[in-house]
């Protein structure tokens, strides 16, 4: 959801408007965090500074932060029963993301309300986190679930060794197109994978109760459920774009990037663990619903050299760049912000460097910045041999 930030923007724009020299603004901002489990408000009272050519610098109790600057995200840990989430821009009842200051951390949310305008163009953030299965097989495989509205896009970074010796892990991705040309019609085929979901997860119920499930009956429910849903490969560097209504379960021990569009909701087909998020499944709905159809391998746009589109969402789209030793390059000036991860090599993001999997806010003002000069660029770290970053935004 996007929080209903303060209008905050109004008095910097008021004070340039009629200062030529360094002008200085207290505001009293009354953040409503509407997505807390209990919603409440809280009163910040913020300061800024406001030099001549624009720059702006804001303090919020200890933590002094220059508006048009990148800044680095602390990332939250979500336990998950198959592994963990770690998020680095979310904001929602289960956790909320930072940014990290010479004082310490800033609730992101604190930091977005300072100016929205400038930081996010008003815009949503897209949700960057990391997925990080557990590498035991069944243990490690995320829910087969499907969404309404939520699209998301993976970029594999890891494959455990030990779970996939061959380097090859995998998804379950959509259905099981031969078996599905089997089938008189389409209706026949969803009847029969909902029989069989519907027969596991009754045992998948009982062994959750601990009630005694013969030997072996789990798995060859399971087996028989498994066999209606199909399994892409998927190996380090490949890229999965994940419409609507498709059904997926990424595999144990595959660890990916993923940007979503930054909202909560769900359908969950199936899962070999118990599920504590909610109390039943959504089989029925989302088997009516989900698309049978896999969609063709995705196409990715080249922009420029070692510049590429990876994904175009109706709510956002995401850049890679991967370019040799040495090289640099400018960041688009378009975009309302950017969220920057590094995936390989040493990666610099203005006056910020990140490691592999590190992330990095930029906000707007910094990237119209660099049509002034003050230019935020991304150089290769040269003791690599490759850099490779992601960039993702609403308006890329």
């Amino acid at each position: 959801m996007m929080p209903n930030y303060p209008d905050s923007d109004s008095a910097l724009d008021q004070a340039l408007a009629c200062s030529s020299g360094t002008a200085h603004v207290r505001q009293t901002l009354t953040l409503c965090r509407d997505w807390r489990s209990t919603p409440d408000s809280i009163t910040l009272e913020p300061t800024y500074r406001i030099s001549g050519d624009g720059r702006v610098q804001a303090r919020l109790e200890d933590h002094e932060i220059f508006l048009d600057e990148p800044v680095l995200l602390e990332p939250v840990h979500i336990a998950k029963p198959w592994g963990q989430e770690i998020w680095h821009s979310g904001i929602e009842a289960r956790g909320e993301c930072g940014v990290r200051t010479p004082a310490g951390v800033l609730p992101l949310s604190h930091y977005l309300a300072l100016a929205p305008r400038r930081l996010t163009g008003g815009l949503p953030l897209v949700l960057l986190k990391i997925l990080d299965p557990d590498p035991e097989p069944v243990l490690g495989d995320l829910y087969f679930e499907t969404h309404e509205q939520k699209q998301e896009v993976y970029v594999v970074t890891h494959v455990d060794p030990e779970a996939w010796p061959d380097g090859s892990g995998g998804i379950r991705f959509g259905m099981n197109q031969d078996l599905r040309r089997r089938y008189a019609d389409d209706d026949a085929f969803r009847r029969d994978y909902l029989a069989a979901v519907q027969a596991y997860e009754a045992v998948r119920r009982d062994i959750d109760a601990g009630v005694a499930v013969a030997a072996g009956r789990e798995a060859e429910l399971r087996a028989a459920m498994n066999a209606f849903t199909g399994m892409r490969e998927l190996r380090v560097g490949d890229v999965v774009v994940v419409p609507t209504w498709l059904p997926h379960s990424l595999q144990h021990g595959v660890r990916v990037v993923e940007f979503q569009t930054p909202t909560y909701e769900r359908y969950i087909i199936s899962f070999a663990q118990q599920v504590l998020t909610q109390d039943h499944w959504d089989t029925e709905a989302a088997v009516a619903r989900m698309h049978l159809d896999v969609p063709a391998p995705p196409r990715f746009e080249q922009l420029a050299d070692g510049v590429e589109n990876i994904v175009t969402f109706d709510d956002f789209r995401v850049w890679r760049v991967r370019v040799p030793a040495g090289s640099s390059l400018a960041l688009p000036v378009h975009a309302s912000y950017l969220l920057c991860m590094g995936v390989q090599g040493q990666v610099t993001v203005g006056n910020l460097t990140l490691a592999p999997e590190q992330a990095a806010f930029v906000p707007g003002a910094a990237l119209s910045a660099q049509v002034n000069g003050a230019g935020i660029r991304l150089p290769r770290d040269a003791a690599s041999k490759r850099l490779s970053v992601l960039l993702a935004a609403a308006d890329l």
